[in-house]
Order: C-alpha cells, then sequence, then structure tokens
C-alpha cells in the first residue's frame, strides 16, 4: 500500500482532512524498520514492541482538539511517528519514554525526520523515565510553560494519574478492561467536572511497573 492508498482509506473512517495533510508531510517511513510496510493500516513491530495502526494515531490526533498554544505531554514515545503528529499541531510536546532502547531509536527517528523538515525542531523534548514517578518534572513542566493543555498515554493504564486529571483540559489512554485489549477513552475537564467518552478498543502494550 502507498502513502496516497493509506490517505484514501482513512478518509473512509472520517479522519479530519488536516490530519490526513500532516500525515502527508510526516512520513511513516521514517519511523519504522520494515519501510515496504509503512502504508499498511496496520500495528508494525519495533523493537520489542509495536508501533500504532495509522487509524488509531490519526483518532487520537484528531481527538486531542489541538491547537498551535498546546503544551502536550506524550506517555510511550514508542517510534516516534505520534510524537512528530503532535508537535506540527502544538506548541511544545514533552514525551517520556521509559525503556532505552526504544528511547534511542525514537531520537533517531525523530532527528532522521528533522534533517528535512526543521519547522518541528526544539518543538520537541524527549523525557527518558517513568511518567509515573514523574510529578517533580511534570511540576517544573507546568511551573515553566504555565499550563499543560493535553496529555496522551501510548500505552494501556489502570488508572490517569491525578496531577494530570488536575492540570490538563483533555486526556486520551487506553484504560485497562481485561488481559487482551483496552477501551481508549477521551476525559474531558472543563470546569471541574470530568466528561469521559469511549473511542473504541484497542489493544497497547501495558504500563511497566519499574
Amino acid at each position: 500500500m502507498t502513502l496516497e492508498e493509506l490517505i484514501k482509506e482513512l478518509a473512509k473512517y472520517k479522519v479530519s482532512s488536516k490530519t490526513l495533510e500532516a500525515m502527508k508531510i510526516i512520513k511513516r517511513e521514517y519511523f519504522v524498520e520494515d519501510k515496504k510496510k509503512a502504508y499498511l493500516n496496520e500495528a508494525l513491530p519495533f523493537y520489542s514492541q509495536t508501533t500504532s495502526q495509522p487509524l488509531v494515531i490519526a483518532n487520537v490526533i484528531d481527538n486531542l482538539e489541538l491547537n498551535k498554544e498546546d503544551v502536550v505531554i506524550e506517555a510511550g514515545t514508542g517510534s516516534g511517528f505520534q510524537t512528530c503528529l503532535l508537535a506540527f499541531f502544538s506548541k511544545k510536546v514533552f514525551s517520556f519514554e521509559i525503556d532505552e532502547i526504544i528511547f534511542n531509536a525514537a531520537q533517531k527517528n525523530i532527528q532522521n525526520f528533522m534533517e528535512i523538515n526543521k519547522d518541528l525542531d526544539l518543538k520537541i523534548e524527549l523525557i527518558k523515565g517513568n511518567i509515573f514517578k514523574s510529578e517533580k518534572l511534570i511540576n517544573q513542566i507546568i511551573e515553566r510553560e504555565g499550563k499543560i493543555d493535553k496529555v496522551v498515554f501510548s500505552f494501556a493504564i489502570k488508572k490517569i494519574p491525578d496531577i494530570f486529571i488536575k492540570n490538563t483540559k483533555i486526556i486520551i489512554a487506553p484504560i485497562e478492561e481485561n488481559n487482551n485489549y483496552q477501551k481508549l477513552k477521551k476525559i474531558v475537564i472543563k470546569d471541574g467536572k470530568i466528561f469521559e467518552k469511549d473511542l473504541g478498543l484497542v489493544s497497547f502494550v501495558k504500563q511497566r511497573e519499574e
């Protein structure tokens, strides 16, 4: 499948035109190991993990309702593909990755992509660490940036940390439901109230406990 064919397929699922245009610029081939399969609409192996299906990533980007003033936290950098898409639509992305091999591979992918697209330079800050043990750093980000607008988890979790419920506007996370699948949920916090929306069943890697 070619990039053009993938874009046409995603359009059938009502992915927004702005996200489709971004995916034409931020080409998935820079972020996968098997370049021949880059534009298949399916999850692909990425070292010890997988990089998500393009449709899932596109739905995440659409549902985050990103704008150019947003400060975003990404939990789980993965291949760096979603990271660059987040940066394309926002002001700043802080991306946490716990796995050293994945972190190094993502860093290389992003650097390679930035060689042809300088616009994302300085918009992405990669952080090697466990986001569940990084409350001090998250508070420093809030202090430095004045806010966190959006948060996205790229691995299955049981519970969203309170620091994000208290300090953000929209959170998207795969919440564990059983051993095989999770519910991808969109949490909107507005005027002190929490609203939830189910975005469908997904299968993400599980949260590491270290």
